[in-house]
């Protein structure tokens, strides 16, 4: 039931964007890995389904949680902070919302000043040190917001994406590694013994080309992703003023801004965000009674 419920939540008009990602993603790493024999093709193509399994158990949600920067929260006075906090929204949220939340959640900490959170995969929420030296209420609504995320399962994508790419990357990498070193060694060793090797240093070039169309046709793809993590955005914050948090929202995005994470990993997955001025323009909209002036 609850994979039905997951399954049939992903297929949004928001995720459109990152369902026609994922497809052409997983269409690249199968071309681009594969020697386009059908054999190795329906090989590649097993280890990304392999992976995606992978990066969706509770392995490949501390993966991509250990990348972002995320930590077990080991301090007893953040606990004591931020758990209460979660605690109340959440409460709020199986109160007043259909949408079901994980029976268990799990909270992390990045080491940042600048005040942010973050939702991981089905259960995990990241907060920020810089988070904790705001208010109670304007902390409420931002974890109003990633709550939405894990309750509408955004961040599902999230792991099929990026936590697939992560496994199934290192695993093919390391085997173009390997080839590379013994391609590497075999035209070594054709040079010791006189031989000319213009053929490999030919497909050695074709290689970095193709790597290069490849770096930009992920730039392309990526284009998609981004539409669909603005849309998610707006779902989400829905979302908190419907548990009855889009005030503390609405003042927590006036108050932050648009603080991004320094992490490179973190940035390509959290930096499309739409303006914070649009933000609060769509929560005043939906009936916020919000003012900075």
């Amino acid at each position: 039931m609850y994979f039905l419920h997951v399954l049939g939540s992903l297929f949004r008009a928001s995720n459109a964007g990152s369902i026609v990602f994922f497809l052409l993603n997983a269409a690249l790493m199968i071309a681009y890995f594969s020697d386009g024999t059908p054999e190795r093709m329906i090989l590649v193509g097993a280890a990304y389904v392999l992976s995606v399994v992978l990066a969706l158990s509770p392995l490949g949600e501390w993966v991509l949680g250990f990348f972002a920067g995320a930590r077990k929260m080991k301090r007893i006075d953040m606990r004591n902070k931020i758990t209460p906090i979660v605690e109340k929204v959440q409460a709020a949220a199986e109160a007043k919302s259909d949408t079901a939340l994980p029976d268990v959640l799990i909270l992390k900490v990045m080491h940042d000043p600048e005040p942010n959170a973050y939702a991981i995969g089905r259960r995990t929420v990241c907060v920020t040190e810089g988070l904790l030296d705001l208010p109670d209420e304007m902390i409420e609504g931002i974890i109003a917001h990633e709550l939405g995320h894990l309750a509408m399962h955004h961040t599902v994508l999230q792991l099929m994406i990026g936590g697939g790419n992560i496994f199934i990357t290192a695993f093919l990498l390391a085997i173009r590694v390997v080839n590379y070193v013994k391609a590497a060694w075999a035209a070594l060793d054709l040079f010791r013994k006189g031989g000319d090797d213009i053929v490999g240093l030919i497909f050695n070039l074709l290689d970095i080309l193709t790597a290069l169309m490849v770096f930009l046709w992920t730039k392309f793809c990526m284009l998609f992703l981004m539409w669909s993590s603005r849309a998610n955005e707006y779902e989400a914050d829905r979302y908190a003023y419907e548990i009855g948090y889009g005030y503390p929202l609405a003042s927590a995005l006036d108050a932050i801004g648009n603080a991004k994470p320094k992490n490179s990993f973190l940035k390509a997955l959290y930096s499309t965000h739409p303006a914070t001025h649009d933000r609060i323009a769509k929560l005043q909209e939906l009936g916020v009674a919000y003012s900075r002036y």
